[in-house]
């Protein structure tokens, strides 16, 4: 049991908190809202429930304590951090996968933790006897409660918001949005906390919490929120319940697709409620078995940043059905001037030669009857109507698809298309195979070293030049993988791949070990919460590496030998005996990739702000060595070795968005190079230096990031939304203005350089 500070302490607390959040005074006279002299009962009154001031010692309490590495032992025994499903259902509504995210650049007063351990899941408030064991006495810092909880009331690198609304319906955010428009607020929007850059806080802001926003597609009553389209008639369903205009719309697209079912969800639901609500619709048997390509980790939103930010799917399908963006039929969300919205492709051309979809050419939007008001809590009774003032309703259409979370409104529901149920799901455990030749003693150091990049060559050759060993494209992207190791297989691809791979190697290597299961939500299920699905990554104290750079398909497909033999095979063997002899000194890439391409270059709609470098890259990983970043760079973009220094006017793109850090990032003058801020020894370049690029540049690419600058100007005139991870404003010249997401700050301590990112006044969400 935790233990709460003494009555004393949390009144003191509790003071703190309402000087420095409530009348805490602006950082720009552009961001004026900060919660001063805010009448939050006027709020209140317009809402299902009212606004909860925030109360750092109840922060303390849920968002913090659980992580006290002096109570791990009966709360937490293992070494893996806390639960997130035991964060983001706390009632304050602030805790977030990243405890150290509550202040500015994910750092704070938990700064000290970097130094020797970057992948902090605790911290002490008292001497801890296991880090103390691990570590040695004295190494980690004690941070007492008051300490932690001071600096989230006082310290200018708190982020935490004034005021935290949980609506309950489209109603609700669209009052709390109007109100922080007229009393000069700015708005953040949490779903489940599961970003590694706190986009979903920010200083002295309007919080809203989606979590008890009303929920559609859940494993109690799947038929709410899963329909199925008559593909012969697309006016007939199967549901019981009342088909809404939006069902009628998303259906129509579906079946313009070949797509069986639709199915509906929250903005505040996570992957664990929509593929356990698939999962019940399949045992019954009298309904088409379905399968929705979603995220893997079960407390990450399906309609929150997981899907704005592209939305990878690695143990879903997403190389035979495309990724998050491209599952979306249609959407409702509250706009930054309070308006409520739908829209979706209305009218769009056949799909041609290997495109996977129709392409998009009209997108059209709808809004509610003004005779509705703000009363929408009972969407029977919603009238939707043409807009009295037309939205560039293709603009957001782009945008919200790829152009990164919570910068665009509030996304209330998001209508996913469902496919037909691909058999099985297999799992091929390739990576194990090279732990086992590595740790065979009967096998030479050389023949180690072929066997390894015999069986790498196969992996990548299967994936990516499939006929040359014998396969289908069919089969090839009927697997792919997340960064954990195994391939995730449907269709029967999995013994396919080792019947494959027996063959091509006539039985002389290792045997690579398959699993089965009927679904990955019945694989993936941790017994500790339920029968959920897993929610790893755990919750952490910090968490921060480099940023895994997007390798393109053609690379691969071009530069097979060169790339297979001069880079990744001793890249990741040395990442590899790394990990086996807990040295990862000279370790390049200690994770496996996270597998892309397949189906995902021929999966988009033609109007999605999905970057090409990730719509055309094959996987992403952590290259933690310098020079063989550098290497790789090189082979990217094709730049010679005795060409020093590599640039030009618009940069393409390099990392995931979905996996983002404010710790790498490009020179501007030299790409070849990369600003880094959590080097070990401090001798990297500061991310605040003039010379380096933005996260934003170097994850959306420079022209996809000016275009969405443009179109978040005339969405959100206002600047009301705004994240550390999205784009910021265009200029009056056209991009990169003030408030743009052009420039990046640091932190030093110790020996380890700390990011700190973006302009001054670009104030946190």
């Amino acid at each position: 049991m935790l233990i709460s500070p003494p009555a004393a302490t949390r009144v003191l607390l509790s003071l703190l908190a309402a000087s420095a959040l409530i009348n805490g005074q602006p950082t720009t006279a552009a961001a004026s809202g900060s919660g001063s002299n805010v009448d939050w009962s006027a709020l209140s009154s317009e809402l299902s429930t009212p606004v909860q001031i925030t109360d750092v010692s109840l922060w303390l309490d849920q968002c913090v304590k659980p992580f006290d590495a002096a109570s791990l032992n009966p709360l937490y025994p293992s070494l893996g951090g806390v639960p997130n499903y035991d964060l983001f259902e706390q009632s304050s509504g602030l805790c977030m996968q990243t405890t150290s995210c509550a202040f500015t650049h994910c750092a704070g007063i938990f700064k000290t933790y970097f130094p020797f351990n970057p992948f902090a899941a605790y911290y002490q408030s008292s001497e801890s006897e296991m880090y103390s064991a691990m570590y040695g006495p004295g190494t980690y810092p004690v941070l007492t409660d008051e300490e932690i909880a001071q600096a989230a009331a006082t310290s200018e690198d708190s982020q935490l918001p004034a005021a935290v609304v949980h609506p309950e319906h489209p109603g609700d955010i669209s009052a709390a949005v109007r109100f922080a428009a007229a009393n000069g607020l700015k708005v953040a929007v949490k779903t489940s906390g599961h970003n590694w850059n706190g986009s979903s806080t920010r200083k002295g802001s309007l919080l809203l919490n989606l979590s008890k926003l009303r929920k559609f597609a859940l494993p109690e009553t799947p038929s709410e929120g899963i329909v199925v389209c008559d593909i012969g008639n697309d006016a007939v369903f199967s549901a019981s319940t009342v088909v809404s205009s939006s069902i009628l719309d998303a259906c129509k697209l579906a079946v313009a697709r070949g797509k069986p079912a639709v199915m509906r969800a929250g903005g505040g639901q996570i992957v664990d409620e929509g593929l356990r609500a698939v999962e019940e619709w399949n045992s019954d048997f009298s309904n088409i078995p379905l399968h929705g390509m979603t995220g893997s980790a079960g407390t990450v939103s399906l309609a929150g940043g997981w899907l704005a930010s592209g939305g990878l799917g690695g143990s879903l399908g997403m190389r035979m059905y495309g990724i998050g963006v491209d599952q979306v039929l249609h959407v409702e969300m509250v706009l930054p001037d309070g308006r409520f919205v739908r829209f979706g492709p209305s009218a769009w051309t056949p799909a041609e030669g290997n495109q996977l979809y129709p392409q998009t050419t009209e997108v059209k939007g709808y809004c509610i009857s003004d005779e509705n008001g703000l009363d929408l809590s009972d969407e029977t009774n919603w009238e939707w109507v043409d807009c009295s003032d037309e939205y560039n309703f293709e603009d957001l259409w782009f945008a919200i698809r790829g152009g990164s979370g919570g910068s665009w409104g509030v996304v209330t529901s998001v209508y996913y298309q469902l496919h037909h149920k691909p058999g099985n799901l297999q799992e091929v455990y390739w990576n194990d195979q090279i732990i086992s030749i590595l740790l065979d003693q009967n096998i030479s150091d050389e023949n180690k070293g072929i066997m390894i990049s015999e069986l790498l060559r196969f992996v990548f050759a299967f994936l990516y030049k499939p006929e040359s060993v014998g396969v289908s494209a069919k089969v090839s992207n009927s697997c792919s993988a997340p960064d954990s190791g195994p391939l995730v297989c449907y269709n029967g691809a999995g013994e396919i791949f080792v019947k494959t791979y027996d063959g091509y190697f006539d039985g002389k290597m290792p045997a690579i070990r398959i699993g089965e299961s009927p679904s990955y939500a019945s694989s993936n299920t941790a017994t500790s919460h339920n029968g959920r699905v897993t929610d790893a990554p755990r919750g952490n104290i910090v968490f921060t590496q480099i940023n895994p750079i997007v390798v393109p398909i053609e690379v691969i497909q071009n530069k097979f030998d060169e790339f297979m033999d001069e880079f990744y095979t001793p890249c990741y063997i040395s990442g590899v005996v790394g990990i086996l002899t807990g040295s990862m000194e000279d370790a390049c890439s200690p994770v496996p990739p996270y597998f892309y391409g397949g189906g995902v270059q021929q999966a988009s709609d033609g109007m999605d702000a999905y970057p090409p470098h990730r719509r055309n890259g094959a996987f992403h990983s952590y290259i933690f060595q310098e020079d063989k970043r550098e290497q790789l760079k090189r082979l990217i973009w094709d730049v010679q070795e005795e060409t020093e220094t590599f640039a030009a006017d618009e940069f393409p793109g390099l990392f995931c968005h979905n996996h983002l850090y404010y710790s790498t990032a490009p020179k501007k003058s030299n790409w070849l190079v990369d600003c880094n801020g959590i080097t070990p020894d401090g001798s990297g370049t500061p991310l605040s230096d003039d010379d380096c690029m933005s996260i934003q540049e170097a994850s959306f690419g420079t022209a996809n990031l000016r275009r969405l600058e443009k179109i978040h100007s005339e969405i959100d005139p206002l600047q009301i939304f705004q994240t550390s991870d999205g784009p910021g404003y265009a200029s009056s010249s056209g991009g990169g203005g003030e408030d743009s997401s052009s420039a990046t700050g640091f932190f030093v301590v110790g020996p380890v350089l700390l990011f700190l990112t973006m302009l001054p006044a670009l104030v946190f969400m």
